[in-house]
C-alpha cells in the first residue's frame, strides 16, 4: 500500500464548509401609519388634560409674579414699597392676584403697548 496522505481542504472549502446558509429576507414596502385628523385629535385630547391638571394659580408669590411680569424680583419688590403694584400681605410674605396684575397692565399701558 501506498503511503496516502490525508487530503486538506483548501481554504475557500472550508469557509464554504463553516459558513451557514442564511435566507435574504425579502423587503416589504411599508406605509406610513400617519393620520393627521388622528393627531389633532390626540393633542386637542392631550392638551385639555394638562390644563385640567394644572389649574393656573390665582395667587401669585414674588418670584411667580416677576416672572408673570417679566421682570426681576428686586423690581417686584421695589414697585411694592412705593405701592405701585396691587398687593397683598400675610404676615410678612407679599402675594398678588393675577386678576388684579392683569387689570394693572392694562391700565398702565396706552393702546401701542407702552407704558405710560
Amino acid at each position: 500500500m501506498r503511503n496516502q496522505r490525508a487530503r486538506r481542504n483548501t481554504p475557500t472549502e472550508i469557509i464554504q464548509q463553516a459558513a451557514p446558509t442564511y435566507a435574504m429576507p425579502e423587503l416589504v414596502e411599508r406605509k406610513p401609519e400617519f393620520d393627521p385628523q388622528q393627531f389633532m385629535q390626540q393633542l386637542g385630547q392631550m392638551v385639555l388634560q394638562q390644563q385640567t391638571q394644572q389649574p393656573r394659580p390665582q395667587t401669585l408669590d414674588v418670584k411667580e409674579a416677576a416672572e408673570y411680569l417679566r421682570i426681576s424680583a428686586w423690581s417686584v419688590y421695589d414697585m411694592c414699597r412705593t405701592k405701585s403694584l396691587p398687593f397683598f400681605k400675610i404676615r410678612s410674605r407679599i402675594f398678588f392676584r393675577r386678576h388684579e396684575l392683569e387689570r394693572w397692565i392694562s391700565e398702565n399701558t396706552n393702546q401701542c403697548g407702552m407704558e405710560r
